[in-house]
């Protein structure tokens, strides 16, 4: 089973690659896990799942994304843009890119708000004697502290001070456990919306690089509500 998400990626990939192959390179080396600095959401016209399939009530849908390195995203909004009107292939179907454009971003100045997830977050814990894994939604005990490891994993790639994660308190308003396939796998994940406590830098980090796990495959993006 294979979802949205990696469909996307896959356009992603042959976008970036095509453009430039040393931005390749540093996303997607072959055998370095490297931690994506942005996510993305896809806006679906009312889908109905349907066991492997998704049908859509339009045949378009729509992508989000958000960066927090602003020169990275500059590099991957031009590999976009070469993208224009170019079909690519996907299985039986295919994608055309007719439209890319830079949304305008708020800029937090508050050290509390409240968030809408605009994807499913996943929170992960790896083992890395048995290489396994283990996901945890909101509901779990071990949460919030895996949650804080993925995100301090994250920072590392930006070189951002550890320090920045003090006082960080996440919490959930109307949240949700949802189960969703990530390639061959059943992962859980929470949906919804959350109370996010911390420092300003911090949040605005979050805001532009999303937050928990694989957000390079689409997850973990939120926006702001009052």
């Amino acid at each position: 089973m294979k979802t949205i998400g990696s469909g996307i990626l896959s356009w992603i990939k042959h976008a970036v690659q095509e453009y430039n192959e040393e931005l390749y390179q540093s996303m997607y080396h072959e055998k370095d896990p490297i931690k994506k600095t942005f996510c993305f959401a896809p806006i679906l016209p009312k889908p109905k799942f349907d066991n492997n399939q998704i049908e859509l009530s339009g045949n378009y849908i729509q992508i989000i994304f958000s960066f927090y390195n602003y020169n990275y995203a500059f590099r991957i909004y031009n590999s976009f843009v070469g993208q224009l009107h170019k079909k690519f292939h996907l299985n039986r179907n295919s994608m055309t890119l007719i439209q890319a454009y830079i949304l305008p971003e708020e800029d937090i100045q508050t050290t509390k708000i409240k968030i809408k997830l605009s994807s499913p977050m996943i929170v992960r814990k790896h083992d890395r004697e048995t290489r396994k894994d283990t996901y945890y939604c909101f509901e779990r005990e071990d949460f919030k502290t895996y949650l804080n490891i993925n995100i301090l994993e994250q920072m590392k790639a930006e070189g951002l001070d550890a320090s920045l994660l003090d006082g960080f308190e996440i919490k959930p308003i109307q949240a949700k456990k949802v189960v969703m396939p990530v390639y061959e796998k059943m992962i859980e994940c929470s949906i919804g919306s959350f109370e996010l406590v911390g420092k300003k830098e911090l949040l605005n980090y979050l805001y532009r690089a999303g937050m928990g796990a694989k957000k390079g495959l689409g997850f973990g993006m939120f926006n702001l509500i009052s």
